[in-house]
């Protein structure tokens, strides 16, 4: 119970404004979001959980953005912990409809007591576990009572298993031990979309990490090799919103582009 009890208080700390009429305007504090959240040109469904916030653009259920922060007491083995997909209780929008769009034998849902099938099963859909992935992930809270929740749609992307197993996999690495060392780290993660491509098939994916206004950002291509290096992907705070369209820190200033990237293991060499 130490988790619970080091973060209880800390988990409502930071503001997020909402749209609403001048007379009944409200500002909402949310831990995840560093002073505020994302700000994008979409309308967006914003969902709160313990350990995440995400962006949900409306017209495609998808999450544009995902905010966490991981802590030193946060971190822990994922390795057994059940990954079933499910609906996220607190949205209103619905499945993606191109995810809906599936042929009738995606709508059969088989018989969930056999452990060993490799298939997430979301309202009788099938996701083949090859090509889901969570934006926020289960290594950097599995030390949590919460790590369930990490299994909900409004976490979900279709990271290819190159790339989720690969490169992804071990900047979430990196980060879980920068944040074992300094003790809190602020992430952000989503899907790089063009509008005129099916939701279901990001071009790239990007991470920013964030400790005390120092930052380092990341682009990873979908189809990158499993065995490409995290450190090659390196990018820019702008060319992530240039390519995204979000304000991703938009109470922030004086950023310390590339700050981080040693803490994360990119030497100048890499």
């Amino acid at each position: 119970m130490q988790y619970i009890s080091s973060i209880s208080i800390p988990w409502v700390s930071l503001w997020l404004a909402l749209a609403a009429p001048a007379a009944l305007a409200q500002s909402v504090h949310i831990s995840h979001c560093n002073r505020a959240c994302p700000q994008s040109p979409d309308v967006q469904e914003i969902v709160v959980h313990h350990l995440y916030a995400a962006g949900i653009e409306r017209q495609t259920g998808m999450a544009e953005w995902v905010s966490y922060r991981v802590i030193r007491d946060s971190i822990g083995v994922a390795s057994l912990l059940p990954r079933l997909w499910q609906s996220d209780r607190l949205l209103e929008v619905e499945l993606a409809p191109e995810l809906q769009e599936s042929s009738g034998e995606d709508f059969f849902q088989p018989d969930l007591s056999n452990a060993q099938d490799s298939e997430y099963r979301v309202n009788e859909i099938l996701y083949n576990v090859e090509d889901r992935g969570r934006l926020a992930p289960m290594t950097s809270f599995a030390g949590t009572p919460y790590w369930e929740e990490l299994n909900n749609l409004s976490n979900m992307a279709p990271l290819p298993r190159d790339l989720r197993l690969g490169s992804w996999a071990r900047l979430e690495q990196a980060i879980n031990g920068l944040a074992a060392q300094v003790g809190e780290v602020h992430v952000l993660a989503g899907p790089v979309q063009q509008a005129t491509q099916s939701i279901s098939e990001p071009t790239a994916y990007y991470k920013v990490v964030l400790f005390d206004n120092r930052l380092a950002s990341f682009i990873f291509s979908a189809d990158l090799d499993q065995n490409d290096s995290y450190c090659s992907q390196r990018s820019s705070l702008a060319a992530i919103e240039a390519e995204t369209g979000l304000a991703l820190f938009p109470d922030l200033s004086g950023l310390q582009e590339s700050a981080l990237l040693t803490e994360l293991g990119c030497g100048q060499s890499e």
